[in-house]
């Protein structure tokens, strides 16, 4: 219950509170259309995602301007590789929020302008975004591989050995250690690949079903979520 507090008192947690019904709903609304289930049923899910989607724009309204100005933070940023992913990923992100406000007002009547067209945008900054995001959990990986590289078998030496001979037991306990000693980089990685796909399927170039798009952000959306209940699984900077 202290969790579910915590969370709650936040506005970044309950807008992933949201996120992850949201996501839910579509996984359920097209399980149930695959198994013919009842329209009337199908239609009172498919306005709760809806439902939740617009209640997370209206609460991330005005967020573009926080999260531009955290940018300039950024630069404060000692490693160069993760000072330009950062500040990319927020740039873009912002702007992405500003396109999604755009969309929002659009479909609410207050602006007259192609929400399709600023959904498009959206959707292409959000990928940026995300890609920044995914690069520099790869640099993250790269060096903790480094730094635990006496733990590890090189390509090389994995080629010219037996698959046999290969201690795979010691391995995976050394893979385990890793990703339990470093969680924050995990968690993250984890966050960002699911989220890849929901904005290559919305720009066409992947054409995942809607069921998988909703388990996709339900597991991105209970990973952010578990970085907001315990801090210290949260990447930094960020």
């Amino acid at each position: 219950m202290e969790v579910i507090i915590k969370v709650n008192n936040q506005s970044n947690g309950r807008d992933k509170l949201a996120r992850l019904v949201q996501y839910t709903s579509r996984l359920v609304w097209h399980q149930l259309e695959i198994r013919n289930a009842n329209k009337y049923s199908i239609d009172r899910i498919k306005n709760l995602e809806l439902t939740f989607s617009s209640f997370r724009k209206i609460l991330r309204l005005g967020r573009c301007i926080d999260i531009c100005y955290t940018a300039l933070n950024s630069m404060n940023i000692e490693d160069p590789f993760i000072k330009f992913t950062v500040t990319v990923s927020k740039l873009a992100h912002s702007l992405y929020l500003y396109a999604d406000h755009i969309v929002w007002l659009t479909k609410s009547g207050f602006l007259k302008t192609d929400s399709d067209n600023w959904n498009r945008t959206a959707n292409k900054f959000w990928l940026l975004s995300i890609i920044a995001n995914l690069a520099r959990d790869f640099y993250e990986i790269l060096q903790l591989l480094q730094l635990h590289n006496k733990n590890f078998l090189k390509p090389s030496e994995l080629l010219n050995s037996s698959v046999r001979n290969v201690d795979w037991q010691t391995s995976l306990k050394h893979v385990y250690w890793l990703v339990n000693c470093h969680k924050d980089v995990f968690i993250d990685t984890l966050k960002n690949s699911c989220d890849l796909f929901i904005p290559l399927t919305a720009l066409g170039f992947t054409k995942f079903t809607p069921s998988t798009i909703g388990a996709l952000g339900v597991m991105s959306s209970a990973a952010a979520l578990v970085t907001i209940a315990k801090p210290i699984t949260k990447l930094v900077p960020a």
